[in-house]
């Protein structure tokens, strides 16, 4: 049988790949030399910091290259509404789930690329602000999948065009430092097409693979929705519509591709990943610390998990010791699966909170999950701490 040109194989063959390895983002780019060009790398800092501390639409002050692309870069087709409504009926039904699979899966996985985890360890993104970067990619999740996160006026639309701004900042940083010369014939450009389509993997198929892995049984039709709502997100990213997947099958396929070609040890890597566990463990209560890593050897492909270097614990055992130590005050609580939900629930829930109560510094705007969101999720009003365990309480309940 002849193979087409929609053929996955194809259309994510090493040729297509290694070609996507050498390419950016045009239009973001072009901003930032102007940018660049204008007033040197001073001036690229400057907006780019403007750009996170402002938490407005469209901030003043900017730039007019800036202010230009912020009013014109690409919105989502209003045809794509329902789609997007279903996607965010299921981040608000299931979000917390999504941000233990987030920081256990996504984030890790990330780091296993060899090639790709460079990027991250040069501009010492994780490895000195490990809370930092948690908040500031689940930020991003939260405002894209919030109610109304990708209209006109959205605030997840606007996070994703400052963060394809910040790749293409970054991308001009490393390949213009004097002091350390990017190898791009090793490497490829930084942050290139191929290394932005395995990072929305990892917010599209990892997600979905690793709540099918906690037991969230989703319907194809809420599958569909919620990757075609990411494809969407992976177009406002800069990511070439060529590389895209259509379809479920498309976005396993097109990580496991990537996987096989990226995938490898290395020390960069390791380190980034114990900084994500240290400050996973500094942010939960004793009875959840064994937690985070057996979630870790529970998504990662066999082998990846060791050599990324996290410790052993199986899951069953951590889940167990969790639900026990979670669930002494619940007596209407004796079915083992649902102490287990009780402590993957707790586990996400204790983390987000933490969020809400650390500044991020450099007067950014602090971390938000909207009441939409937080009142379905049973969480705690920022500053609240009673409260918590009476919402948790009151949540297993309802699971008995």
């Amino acid at each position: 049988m002849s193979v087409t040109p929609l053929d996955p194989s194809v259309r994510w063959s090493d040729a297509v790949l290694d070609g996507a390895r050498h390419r950016g983002d045009p239009d973001a780019d072009d901003v930032i030399a102007a940018l660049f060009a204008a007033g040197g790398v001073e001036a690229v800092r400057a907006a780019m910091a403007h750009l996170v501390t402002n938490d407005a639409a469209v901030p003043g002050s900017l730039p007019p290259a800036l202010e230009r692309y912020l009013a014109t870069a690409d919105t989502v087709d209003l045809r794509d509404a329902a789609t997007i409504a279903a996607g965010e009926r299921l981040f608000a039904a299931h979000g917390p789930e999504i941000l233990v699979v987030l920081c256990c899966s996504s984030l890790p996985s990330s780091y296993s690329a060899r090639k790709g985890v460079q990027v991250l360890h040069r501009t010492a993104y994780l490895a000195r602000r490990p809370t930092r970067r948690l908040f500031e990619t689940s930020q991003m999740v939260i405002d894209v999948m919030s109610p109304g996160g990708l209209g006109p006026d959205g605030r997840g639309r606007r996070t994703v065009q400052k963060v394809r701004l910040m790749h293409a900042a970054i991308r001009h940083l490393l390949r213009h430092d004097p002091r350390a010369p990017w190898p791009i014939d090793a490497l490829g450009l930084p942050i290139n097409q191929e290394d932005m389509l395995g990072t929305l993997m990892t917010f599209s198929w990892l997600i979905l693979d690793g709540l099918d892995r906690l037991g969230v049984r989703l319907t194809a039709a809420e599958q569909d929705a919620y990757t075609a709502a990411w494809m969407l997100v992976g177009r406002l990213m800069g990511i070439e519509p060529a590389l895209l997947p259509d379809t479920v099958a498309e976005t396993s396929f097109a990580c496991l591709a990537i996987e096989r070609r990226q995938v490898s040890p290395s020390p960069e890597g390791r380190e980034m990943t114990a900084a994500l566990l240290t400050m996973m463990d500094d942010n939960l209560p004793a009875g959840l610390h064994a937690v985070p890593p057996a979630l870790l050897h529970e998504f990662l492909p066999a082998g990846v998990a060791t050599g990324l270097g996290v410790p052993h614990h199986p899951l069953a055992e951590a889940l167990v010791a969790a639900a026990e130590h979670l669930t002494r005050p619940f007596e209407r609580l004796f079915d083992r699966e649902a102490g287990r939900h009780v402590a993957l629930r707790a586990f996400a829930i204790h983390l987000l909170q933490g969020m809400q109560r650390v500044e991020l510094g450099d007067s950014r705007a602090r971390f938000a999950v909207p009441d939409s969101l937080s009142d379905g999720w049973a969480m705690a009003p920022a500053g609240s701490e009673d409260s918590f365990w009476h919402k948790l309480h009151e949540w297993a309940a309802s699971r008995s």
